[in-house]
């Protein structure tokens, strides 16, 4: 196809590569979706749902697509690859959809064979739900899709593959890998890190003043329910920027800790005020 792909394998049917299946189908980008996974009765329950057209378990026949998408947790990825070098065929593109880039983009650039493209895409949208069940067709639309190309990064598949995210409706930002995971330990790793804190916290006191939480904690913790397999690959994929960011974000913990200590009232409005300053720009 011109504009799209005509087969596309999802590997790894949640809700990010659910949804890119339905946008691709809505915008008719693609002739067939494949969709693989290791579980074959959920495959069975997409499939059932129109988000995929066909299914297999395995990574021999789903290497026959002309787009790839790795949408598993990004730990296996490599993995997954190494099966799949002995059957990927020459102009096929392989994308990811996984919120750590460096690594990644580094080690396929060193194991993927000649005539084989490697994209690294991460699009900024997603739930604390997960699954296939809450896949949605516009998942992506308004939503940042960061891109992050190399100099080695075929031009071709490049533009492909920006112009299939900015045709389900997403808006294309491109950046370095390290530019990337400096920013997302920033500014999505460590809110994750710091939630799941905050209900271990809870749970260290007393686990049964869960259920006298309000809104500000819901809303604080919601994403404590993401997925462990997903955050533990992203924690440890991208430790060195966390760390820094801990790093910090401890500073500023001890700095409020001071203040308490003293009841210093002016310097805790300040500290305040001073995050409430920065964070309504995310609202303008």
């Amino acid at each position: 196809m011109e504009d799209g792909f005509n087969t596309v394998s999802i590997l790894g049917v949640g809700l990010i590569g659910g949804s890119l299946a339905l946008a691709l189908k809505e915008k008719k980008l693609v002739n067939k979706i494949i969709g693989y996974g290791r579980n074959e009765q959920r495959l069975k329950e997409a499939l059932k749902l129109g988000i995929i057209d066909s299914y297999t378990t395995s990574l021999k026949k789903a290497s026959q697509a002309e787009l790839i998408v790795l949408a598993t947790p990004a730990g296996i990825f490599e993995k997954i690859i190494i099966e799949m070098l002995n059957y990927l065929k020459k102009g096929t593109i392989i994308i990811d959809v996984g919120s750590v880039k460096e690594s990644v983009v580094n080690s396929f650039e060193k194991i993927l064979p000649a005539g084989v493209f490697f994209v690294g895409t991460h699009p900024i949208a997603g739930s604390d739900k997960t699954g296939f069940e809450h896949a949605k067709g516009d998942l992506f639309k308004k939503a940042k899709v960061i891109i992050t190309p190399t100099e080695n990064t075929d031009k071709s598949a490049l533009e492909k593959v920006s112009n299939l995210w900015q045709k389900i409706g997403a808006v294309v930002e491109f950046m370095s890998a390290d530019k990337h995971d400096k920013i997302y330990a920033l500014v999505s790793h460590l809110p994750h890190l710091i939630s799941f804190c905050m209900v271990n916290t809870v749970a260290e006191m007393d686990k049964n003043f869960i259920k006298y939480a309000g809104s500000g904690f819901k809303d604080t913790t919601r994403i404590a329910k993401s997925s462990p397999e997903v955050w533990r690959d992203i924690f440890i994929m991208n430790d060195k920027n966390i760390l820094q960011c801990l790093e910090i974000f401890a500073k500023n913990l001890k700095e409020i800790k001071k203040m308490l200590s003293k009841k210093d009232s002016e310097g805790v409005k300040t500290f305040i005020e001073k995050a409430k300053n920065l964070r309504k720009e995310i609202d303008s």
